[in-house]
């Protein structure tokens, strides 16, 4: 198989593991590279796993997903968007990445073209490239203060524009579009006849004060409309590997003849336990919201006394995108040495868009105690430009 030079080694990774390789040798490592919750995954999702497991659920079950899972899946949504899916319009994949690129599989033909929102996960141009190796990708730069520039967006849209890929709120800016941005997107997807693929595992980690507006609220759009959502964020739930994506049920038809000969099936028991999700009141997404905000609103303050760091606070999840330019290091350049100087390890900005080599990602994923002390180290990081 040939390798386009998007599909290149994950810098989140690759940051991660050398913070890993050097608190292996004994150093103090303050990691603030991968997106992973420090919360716990809710008692009655693990309760609802061992006792699947101990039930028997251990074998195959439905390559489209576990029936009962799958309709809880369709009910919330349809309450949500006020749409009217059913359990043949749903899939269960063994993660979130897994249900983008196999909608980008389903979705993409040779030459195509599919419009990438820049900042964007790290994993969006291997993906469309490993779907579909002659794809083009139109990239749309927000703006430095990470607002849509909509008549960039607006002249990406053309004839040959088979997709746009979403993810909001976004990672790693944190920024989350408004309900306008949304109805463009939406009103130019109808005009050229695009798909929207929207990846919104990040829609329950919205802080106070901000609106979130799912594409799926605009059912003109529902036969071109891939959306594609997990646990893992909101329920802390990453190592579970369980997403799913709910669209068109021809899309999904053919996302399924995929996971039929890539996955055979989703881990059955997890799928099992994860209904437990839907017949429990999500009551600790509340506090794990507002400490998320409490960390934030700490390292939005302290960050914006450095001299070297120019940043724009976020509205969601659980990352800070900062602007690093005034050390006059590239990304790359500037992670190695703040983790080599303080051991904190961060990940580079390229590694979101060629555009965002002046920038840098830190997770607040972690304890205060772990920000805080990530803070002092910061104050007293030097730097020779």
């Amino acid at each position: 198989m040939h390798f386009e030079k998007e599909v290149g080694e994950s810098l989140t990774y690759k940051f991660a593991q050398a913070a890993s390789e050097m608190r292996a040798q004994g150093k103090e490592i303050i990691s603030l590279g991968l997106g992973e919750p420090d919360f716990k995954t809710p008692d009655y999702v693990v309760e609802a796993t061992a006792e699947a497991m101990r039930n028997g659920f251990t074998h195959y079950s439905a390559t489209q997903g576990w029936p009962e899972l799958r309709k809880l899946i369709a009910e919330d949504s349809n309450q949500s968007y006020g749409s009217d899916y059913t359990m043949n319009d749903v899939i269960v994949t063994p993660g979130i990445k897994s249900a983008v690129y196999f909608a980008l599989v389903a979705i993409l033909k040779p030459q195509d073209e599919i419009i990438l929102i820049s900042p964007y996960y790290v994993s969006y141009p291997a993906m469309v490239k490993l779907a579909e190796p002659t794809a083009k990708i139109v990239n749309v730069t927000l703006s430095k203060d990470f607002t849509l520039d909509t008549e960039k967006l607006m002249a990406a849209f053309n004839k040959n524009t088979k997709a746009i890929l979403i993810n909001t709120p976004n990672n790693p800016t944190g920024m989350v579009f408004s309900t306008e941005e949304v109805k463009l997107i939406v009103r130019l997807a109808e005009e050229n006849d695009a798909y929207v693929i929207s990846d919104e595992v990040y829609e329950k980690l919205v802080y106070s004060g901000q609106k979130y507006t799912s594409f799926g609220l605009y059912q003109q759009i529902k036969d071109r409309l891939v959306i594609c959502n997990g646990y893992s964020k909101s329920h802390a739930m990453t190592g579970w590997r369980l997403g799913y994506a709910i669209g068109s049920h021809d899309v999904i038809a053919r996302m399924n003849k995929l996971q039929q000969h890539i996955n055979t099936n989703t881990c059955t028991f997890v799928q099992v336990g994860a209904c437990s999700i839907y017949q429990n009141e999500p009551v600790h997404i509340a506090p794990y919201v507002k400490e998320l905000e409490r960390r934030i609103e700490y390292f939005d303050a302290e960050l914006n006394k450095l001299n070297y760091i120019t940043a724009v606070r976020p509205k969601a999840g659980f990352f800070y995108f900062v602007d690093i330019s005034a050390t006059g290091m590239d990304s790359n350049t500037f992670c190695a040495d703040l983790l080599k100087k303080t051991g904190i390890a961060t990940t580079p900005g390229i590694a979101f868009g060629s555009e965002w080599d002046s920038y840098v990602r830190f997770s607040i994923a972690v304890p205060m105690a772990t920000l805080e002390c990530a803070v002092r180290l910061l104050n007293g990081y030097r730097f020779e430009v």
